[in-house]
């Protein structure tokens, strides 16, 4: 089975901001980051403001804050919110207050993509099966995406190349298995790819593909476009 992880939102660089008026007193607002990725979330922000005040209130915020990391977007904007409201006048303190709500969540968010699980139940000539209580392990494990991610990360917390074999992982619903991954940058953030698979597949064969991925993804996503 194959995955990919994404370099954290926290890591990435704010590119835009915008805040899109979905109903009397509800913002949808939508953040695109720098390497094309985009986190959504709706904002009730308790009184109507235009079309036109939501431009301005984005404005504000994209002004000064584009290409900082969101990390540091937040915090920057709390600290704003925590001076003199007397500094800024009624809509800059409202986008961000908006932009507040909208991040809170972004820290180490990473987005997991999986694939390939199916190929576990093929057989070949020199190869069985995995047994059908180790596959159910691994399908409960990637239901649980988040729990899978922590794992990774607890895994991958440095660059190049990680081999986790069987009774080497900490988590015992992960022992019928091996890991091969490693690390890519984008030129913002660390990301990851790699395969899980049965103990006894060909450690030569992973290794090669799974570091010349990285090394293709990191070099396709810090071309210039």
């Amino acid at each position: 089975m194959g995955f990919a992880l994404s370099p954290a939102r926290a890591e990435a660089r704010l590119q835009k901001i915008e805040f899109v008026l979905i109903a009397s007193a509800k913002v949808l607002v939508v953040v695109v980051a720098q390497g094309g990725q985009v986190l959504q979330k709706i904002v009730d922000i308790g009184h109507p403001l235009s079309p036109d005040e939501l431009r301005r209130a984005a404005e504000y915020v994209n002004r000064e804050f584009s290409g900082v990391p969101l990390a540091q977007v937040r915090a920057a904007v709390l600290a704003r919110l925590a001076e003199e409201r007397s500094l800024y006048d009624q809509l800059m303190a409202r986008a961000y207050e908006i932009a507040s709500q909208t991040l809170e969540d972004t820290p180490a968010q990473h987005t997991l993509f999986l694939e390939g699980a199916a190929s576990l139940l093929e057989a070949d000539s020199s190869h069985a099966r995995v047994p059908l209580d180790t596959l159910r392990e691994l399908l409960e494990l990637m239901e649980e995406k988040q729990r899978l991610v922590q794992l990774l990360n607890e895994y991958l917390d440095g660059p190049g190349l990680t081999v986790v074999i069987g009774a080497e992982h900490q988590d015992a619903s992960l022992r019928p298995f091996s890991l091969v991954a490693s690390t890519f940058f984008d030129g913002h953030g660390t990301g990851s790819v790699g395969v899980i698979g049965p103990t006894r597949m060909r450690y030569s064969k992973a290794i090669a593909m799974v570091d010349g991925m990285a090394q293709a993804i990191a070099r396709l996503l810090r071309e210039p476009n």
